[in-house]
């Protein structure tokens, strides 16, 4: 049975059939069969159809030609490549440069296959290795680097400049880990598309160094100085080929030759380069990645796509100034690629729509966020209806993204609307490829319960969370550590919307289950999950507290406020109001347990770190007056009754609502409850 892979589409003109006929040739051959075996495997019997050519069927060689009537040289037009027999269930390797052929070349089409499910496999084993490598790499940059920062420290070399640079670099070495799972199954996905069998033995070596992910021995093979004199070299060639142009007066068969020689040329050369800056880009060499993808650039200024790769890595390292303007560039060579052919091109812009939609959320900036994700929406909505195999996954995922930057400015209907639409996509995509998109579909449905339960929907929310959550334990039970930080995030919520249906018996089994994750991430990777495992135990703490459980509260507070202590220390401007709330709230339980000492200690701290904080002077005023220096508190509870709180209420409610939970926690003195009385008269006049 024969099947199609590819779709005829051609753009030009159609004249008449007795139009001058240009010959199109190729091969089709089984991608890196000589590299494997030492011998080319030819495909035989593969038809190749054009709509203004005979259908050809290849021979014993691979080979076929297409005498193609009704157009001109030079235009761009597609083939078609039918498998049969023994090659029925393989795929086209290299489908999107059968996409974009010049009609008249003098090189063959070459047409790379596989068996169905190869690219796949590859893909997963070169991803798998590689970030096993990486995250092996990256703590070891870590450690070296928080080495460095420790003697800076311990010289008190605070004003260094190394000091701020080892401090981003830890950053966002930080946030690269979650980032580089994606990162590197692009640079996996676009990897194992190529074919070997026409590379040089430097290059095949490279290669394979990546794909082990040996990325130090890249290097060694693909030589930067090497590179540039093979640039020198075809630089040269494309002179001779101008000189011999005008020599001939006419392009010749020659001429021509050696120009495809060097467009050929130039594209080997700007895939090792190419390799060498995802190379240094996984091993977090930013400079040395920068200085490899500007290379790429300045030989070829038209090369959307590796301007889009380049755009995406610097804004994955935060240099977002940098990643618009490729951005845009790359947008505006994809907007004049369209225009000479019309919808060719429409994904790629769609593509750069989204990720510029993304940078601009980031940077806060999210009018222009949302024309831009507004506008690839509508893209994606035209394509997935003509072709919903291939563009349902992409409409789905910049659903999703419009649907977080209209709940980040806190549109939640607009919100909930994409997030559904998301979430129905990923759904079906999900019964055919679980694996591949159940994932997402958990993202999408724990996503939705937060915008549910921030509008108080809690049984709408709590559906969505335990489906949610259903969904991630299944699948960190087959890929724990991929999946495991996901589980605790979803119990966490889960435990918050109990907490706010006074369930708290649920909220604390499910925040004391996230807990245990995060604990055990955190021990691996603090970097990245001391922040959760801080923020789970202050819900742990609030939970114990809510139920009037404020020792349990105080021995949580207690593990919390290191943690967040250290964090802040590093960053203060993240982290500082954790380090005040958890102040706060410990203070206020040690008061219910009568550990005067320790709450006055914490609300000193407190006072100290944020003067605004006035909470600190209230719980001063009620260890004063519980140990009996009525004098002292009263003069405070007036003073703060007066005072304004953050909106337009005085702090006199504060005072009052403490001294009700005070009450149920029977922390109040006996011999100072009829004192308490008369502060309440005292202020409520």
């Amino acid at each position: 049975m024969r099947k199609l892979i590819i779709f005829i589409a051609v753009f030009g003109i159609i004249a008449n059939s007795t139009a001058q006929q240009i010959p199109l040739k190729g091969v089709v051959s089984v991608q890196n069969s000589k590299t494997q075996t030492g011998k080319t495997q030819y495909v035989k019997n593969a038809e190749v159809t054009h709509p203004n050519a005979k259908n050809d069927v290849t021979d014993d060689d691979g080979k076929f030609t297409l005498n193609i009537t009704g157009l001109k040289q030079n235009i761009q037009t597609q083939i078609a490549v039918a498998l049969s027999g023994m090659y029925s269930d393989y795929v086209i390797v290299n489908e999107k440069e059968l996409l974009d052929i010049t009609l008249g070349r003098v090189t063959p089409v070459s047409v790379f296959i596989c068996k169905k499910g190869d690219l796949e496999q590859r893909q997963a084993e070169m991803v798998g290795i590689n970030m096993r490598k990486l995250e092996q790499r990256m703590e070891k940059d870590k450690n070296r680097l928080q080495k460095e920062l420790e003697e800076l420290k311990s010289k008190n070399d605070y004003l260094n400049v190394r000091y701020s640079q080892i401090k981003d670099s830890l950053d966002i070495i930080s946030k690269n880990i979650d980032r580089a799972l994606e990162r590197i199954k692009e640079f996996a996905q676009t990897m194992v598309l190529e074919n070997l069998d026409d590379k040089d033995d430097n290059y095949i070596k490279a290669y394979n160094c990546f794909a082990k992910g040996d990325l130090d021995s890249v290097k060694y093979y693909l030589r930067d100085d090497e590179l540039n004199k093979k640039y020198q070299q075809l630089v040269q060639l494309q002179q001779d080929a101008k000189k011999k142009k005008e020599l001939a007066a006419i392009l010749t068969e020659t001429a021509k030759a050696e120009e495809e020689r060097y467009e050929n040329g130039i594209n080997e050369l700007i895939k090792e380069w190419l390799l060498l800056a995802q190379t240094a880009a996984m091993q977090n060499k930013y400079e040395e990645a920068k200085t490899y993808y500007q290379k790429i650039i300045s030989i070829d200024t038209t090369n959307a796509d590796v301007i889009f790769e380049y755009a995406r890595y610097l804004s994955s390292i935060r240099e977002y100034a940098q990643a618009e303007k490729y951005y845009l560039q790359c947008l505006k060579r994809y907007r004049d690629l369209e225009k000479e052919n019309p919808k060719f091109h429409l994904a790629d812009i769609a593509k750069t729509l989204n990720n510029m939609a993304n940078l601009h959320k980031d940077t806060k900036e999210y009018a222009k966020a949302l024309e831009e994700a507004e506008e690839g929406l509508r893209i994606f909505r035209v394509l997935a209806t003509e072709n919903p195999k291939t563009y349902l996954v992409l409409l789905a995922q910049i659903l999703h993204n419009s649907a977080i930057i209209y709940q980040s400015i806190k549109e939640y209907s607009k919100s909930l609307e994409k997030y559904e639409e998301a979430l129905k996509i990923r759904k079906m995509l999900a019964a055919e490829n679980p694996n591949a998109y159940l994932p997402d579909v958990a993202r999408t449905l724990n996503n939705i319960a937060n915008l549910y339960s921030d509008a108080k929907q809690y049984s709408k929310a709590l559906e969505a969370y335990e489906e949610a959550l259903k969904i991630r334990t299944a699948l960190a039970a087959d890929d724990p550590k991929a999946h495991l930080s996901s589980v605790a995030q979803t119990l966490n919520n889960l435990a918050i919307l109990h907490s706010e249906t006074d369930q708290y018996v649920k909220a604390l089994e499910q925040f004391e289950k996230a807990l245990e994750i995060y604990k055990k991430l955190a021990a691996e990777n603090p970097k990245v999950y001391l922040y959760s495992m801080a923020a789970t135990l202050n819900n742990v703490a609030v939970s114990y507290k809510d139920i009037g459980e404020y020792a349990k509260a105080s021995e949580k507070y207690k593990d919390a406020l290191p943690i967040f202590r250290e964090l802040a220390a590093e960053n203060p401007k993240t982290y500082l109001a954790n380090v005040v709330d958890v102040l706060n709230n410990f203070s206020f339980c040690c008061i219910c347990v009568k550990e005067y000492a320790q709450a006055e200690q914490y609300a000193n701290e407190m006072l100290k770190l944020d003067s605004t904080a006035l909470q600190g002077k209230i719980f001063i005023a009620h260890i004063l007056l519980f140990q009996g220096h009525y004098a002292q508190a009263e003069k405070i509870y007036k003073e703060l009754s007066q005072t304004v709180e953050h909106g337009n209420k005085t702090y006199k409610q504060t005072i009052l609502g403490d001294f009700d939970e005070l009450e149920k926690a029977d922390a109040i003195p006996e011999e100072h409850k009829a004192e308490v009385e008369k502060i309440k008269r005292a202020i409520g006049e």
